[in-house]
């Protein structure tokens, strides 16, 4: 189906009311004011002490003695030295199993270049006037 547009007698008139572009600005702001006092310092402050380091008071320690003393010899662990583990021996069973007649081989081959076919050059039909 064709579309059909009937014309109209409404047509714009002046011109469109755009909003204003606006740069940005920073806000404004009220003079800093720094009011004067009668406040002053009279004398000189207290410092702390310079102090050099030096390591704190420290009690000295006490060892009780004990009526405990051992008695005899210690056992110790006999030194050994390596030696390989304990293994059973190995055990190779014979079988029955016989190969019987003559086992099938690729034939010996060597190296040919493959066919190939004919190279064909055909005739162009375009011609020169």
């Amino acid at each position: 189906a064709n579309v059909i547009k009937r014309d109209d007698n409404l047509q714009p008139e002046g011109e469109f009311q755009k909003r204003p572009d606006q740069t940005w600005a920073p806000g404004e702001r009220a003079n800093v004011i720094k009011r004067g006092d009668n406040l002053q310092p009279e004398g000189e402050f207290q410092r702390r002490p310079d102090q050099t380091w030096a390591p704190g008071e420290r009690a000295n320690v006490v060892k009780r003695g004990d009526n405990l003393q051992p008695e005899g010899e210690f056992q110790k662990r006999p030194d050994q030295t390596w030696a390989p583990g304990e293994r059973a021996n190995i055990v190779k069973r014979g079988d029955n199993l016989q190969p019987e007649g003559e086992f099938q081989r690729r034939p010996d081959q060597t190296w040919a270049p493959g066919e190939r076919a004919n190279i064909v050059k055909r005739g162009d039909n375009l011609q020169p006037e």
